[in-house]
């Protein structure tokens, strides 16, 4: 029992530091972009508030579980932490902003806004994780084959990003019509950025495996729900630059997408270890 309730403590202060987090990322965005205020009308199942504490509930369960399992000490654990983070919740997403922003519209003094808010945001939950998650440091993992493992793994994020598209998103008219039915968008370019995203999501992949402990399925599993919940939960915020019909159909893409892609490609990185 008292396990459990040093267990649910922790989870509750890693709750309580994202949104605070966010809050006091939201100000300091504000204050380095002064007059840029974001308008969050009713738009979908959640207000503000209300989406903001579910999604903090849920990246805490997962930041929660990771950070249990790091092999590393205080600075490293909170390193980890702050990298995953804020690359998978902010900065693969504004990359590709930056590249669909004749459909978004967002300022670059909103966009400044964001990832500073952002970066603030990481900084506070990683170090709140590090401290409540403390544990021994165990010696690194080195792993084989990167020089295969990573090329495969982006072509593997490729097909899941064109797959997804075309399977999930695609099928949607709100979506099409968003992006005016996609006829204005450069394939090539597209690919070429995807390949660019692509590695950066197989070096987060080592990244989550290689700072993990445990057996090979529970490091899989866990960098997929990661890679899952950390990109597609902000769109259940409201926004008034894409709407909710559009947004919905972007999270399940997101969200199963990179969860199957988040295993398979923890998989090829561990190849050669026994599954369990």
């Amino acid at each position: 029992m008292k396990k459990t309730a040093i267990l649910v403590a922790k989870f509750a202060g890693v709750w309580l530091a994202l949104i605070i987090g966010q809050i006091a990322g939201g100000l300091v965005g504000q204050m380095v972009t002064p007059g840029v205020v974001q308008a969050f009308k009713p738009d979908g199942p959640f207000d503000l508030m209300t989406a903001m504490v579910l999604s903090s509930a849920l990246y805490a369960l997962i930041l929660s579980a990771m950070t249990a399992r790091m092999r590393w000490t205080f600075q490293g654990r909170a390193l980890t932490v702050f990298i995953l983070l804020y690359v998978l919740e902010s900065g693969l997403s504004e990359i590709e902003a930056l590249y669909f922003n004749s459909y978004l519209h967002m300022s670059n003094s909103l966009l400044t806004q964001m990832a500073i808010g952002n970066l603030v945001k990481s900084a506070i939950v990683a170090v709140v994780c590090a401290w409540l998650w403390r544990g021994e440091a165990q010696p690194a993992e080195p792993l084989s084959g990167l020089a295969w493992k990573i090329p495969v793994i982006i072509s593997l994020y490729v097909v899941f990003y064109f797959g997804a598209g075309a399977l999930i998103a695609w099928q949607s008219a709100d979506v099409r019509a968003y992006y005016a039915q996609g006829f204005h968008i450069d394939q090539g370019q597209l690919a070429l950025l995807q390949v660019g995203r692509g590695l950066i999501w197989a070096l987060l992949a080592w990244l989550s495996v290689t700072s993990l402990t445990g057996g090979v399925w529970r490091r899989a599993l866990l960098t997929g729900a990661a890679f899952s919940l950390l990109m597609a939960l902000p769109l259940l915020y409201p926004n008034p630059l894409m709407p909710w019909a559009v947004r919905h159909v972007h999270l399940i893409e997101v969200g199963v997408s990179n969860f199957l892609f988040g295993i398979l490609a923890s998989l090829i990185l561990l190849s050669g270890r026994k599954l369990r």
